[in-house]
């Protein structure tokens, strides 16, 4: 929540305009942006804590006095995590009338964390969102299309509320088939749009059979990306590819590439970000507060997306804003293994130069036996060898990652190359890059007493 120096600022000085909104942003001192995070990070401890049963009873248990509170470390072992909002009544979290309500699929759980807001809150991110598109060259005499998700999720309002305060059109397609997209699209000339990665990567191989038409742009979120896939889409379409960061939970985009394309400028006067625990590259869990919210404040969530923050300053016009890198995985998908230590990025790196491969994979750790097992599940492009396919990720694999190479060839781990269908590996909106199956396996081991405890 806002102290009323920062409210004055943003609804009055900047206004809806989204070049005087870009004109504060490229002259922001780092020095207020640190001063006008404090101010905000207090403002919102003493209203979550005169108005939040869930927070109040954390400041409680922790003994913890709001009031002395003035930055995210003051807190100590207070998180917000996915299973909080999953399993405490969402009135504990509410602080002021919801006018909106979205839900999240990024948790292990079947359940989806339900997520509120206001119109008024609705309104500031319109704002945000409109000097956002400006940046990247969007104007009001575009032709914006979203084929986002429209069901539950939050990514189409927001950015029809960032449309509105721009003033270009918008045509919500929602997230039909990209056959039927295509159809139906050519008539309107769409210059800008606003699309999830794998559809996209389906829509460009109908278009490179059928034909494209100029678009100035394309925006891309609601999962990574890697970048053998946008070199595709961008190449197929002669056009530049922008990737975007956030949450339900972070109501959108918390972070958006410039036109260097090299990690996402943070919105730093709305959140404020932290990676507690950092290992020696500075990789860590992204964690952030929010801090213009009123419904439903966030205190150091949780996010389970693990990237760094990235040093030196960027040379676009946004070099205030700090950058954090790409995701290079999530908490819940490192796994320690026969292979080794593996993440996301690392298939991601194996797998971005092999020729016949589509755009989704997944990759299942298992033990079938006495030892792991590792199991690529890739899904091929029309004509493609899968013997050629596994011959080419297997000298991928010892080419850049020589020691895990070395484990399979001793024996340590078996790996298998699997072909899945075209379409089958993504049942919704998100696909998990690694699922650990010997989860089951360790928790029915960790149940049952040892023959020395028995």
């Amino acid at each position: 929540m806002r102290n009323a120096l920062s409210n004055l600022l943003d609804r009055v000085v900047l206004g809806e305009s989204p070049t005087r909104r870009l004109w504060f942003a490229r002259r922001m001192p780092d020095r207020y942006v640190r001063n006008t995070q404090k101010l905000d990070f207090r403002t919102t401890v003493r209203w979550v804590a005169s108005r939040s049963a869930f927070y109040r009873r954390k400041f409680q248990e922790h003994r913890i006095d709001p009031a002395m509170v003035r930055c995210p470390a003051d807190l100590g072992n207070i998180f917000t995590t996915s299973t909080d909002l999953l399993t405490h009544p969402v009135e504990d979290f509410l602080c002021d009338r919801p006018q909106l309500g979205f839900e999240t699929t990024g948790t292990l759980s079947p359940k989806s964390k339900k997520i509120f807001f206001s119109l008024d809150e609705m309104r500031d991110l319109g704002r945000d969102g409109a000097a956002g598109l400006w940046s990247l060259g969007v104007r009001p005499e575009d032709r914006m299309v979203s084929a986002l998700d429209l069901s539950f999720w939050n990514a189409g309002p927001t950015l029809r509320a960032a449309a509105q305060t721009l003033g270009c059109l918008l045509i919500e397609a929602s997230k039909i088939p990209p056959a039927e997209f295509y159809d139906r699209a050519v008539d309107y000339r769409f210059n800008v749009m606003v699309v999830e990665p794998s559809w996209i990567v389906s829509l460009t191989e109908i278009a490179e059979k059928r034909g494209t038409w100029p678009v100035k742009l394309m925006l891309v979120g609601g999962e990574n990306m890697s970048e053998k896939s946008r070199r595709h889409v961008e190449e197929i379409w002669k056009t530049d590819l922008y990737l975007t960061y956030g949450q339900t939970e972070s109501f959108g985009s918390a972070g958006t590439e410039c036109n260097r394309k090299n990690g996402y400028h943070l919105q730093e006067l709305k959140f404020w970000f932290e990676i507690p625990e950092p290992d020696d590259q500075g990789h860590g869990e992204i964690v952030f507060t929010t801090l213009s919210r009123r419904v439903m404040p966030l205190l150091r969530y949780r996010t389970s997306d693990v990237a760094r923050f990235m040093e030196g300053v960027c040379d676009c016009n946004l070099k205030s804003l700090r950058r954090i890198s790409k995701i290079v995985g999530r908490c819940d998908e490192m796994v320690n293994c026969g292979l080794g230590n593996i993440s996301p990025w690392m298939f991601e790196r194996v797998l971005e130069n092999v020729s016949g491969l589509a755009h989704d994979w997944q990759v299942l750790v298992t033990r079938p036996d006495l030892r792991d097992a590792i199991e690529i599940k890739v899904e091929l492009l029309e004509g493609a060898s899968q013997d050629k396919v596994e011959r080419a990720i297997r000298t991928s694999l010892a080419d850049l990652f020589p020691d895990m190479a070395r484990n399979v060839s001793m024996g340590l781990c078996e790996m298998k190359v699997a072909v899945a269908g075209r379409g089958t590996l993504r049942t919704g909106r998100k696909l998990r890059s690694i699922v650990d199956l010997r989860k089951t396996l360790f928790r029915a081991e960790a149940a049952v007493p040892s023959a020395s405890t028995a």
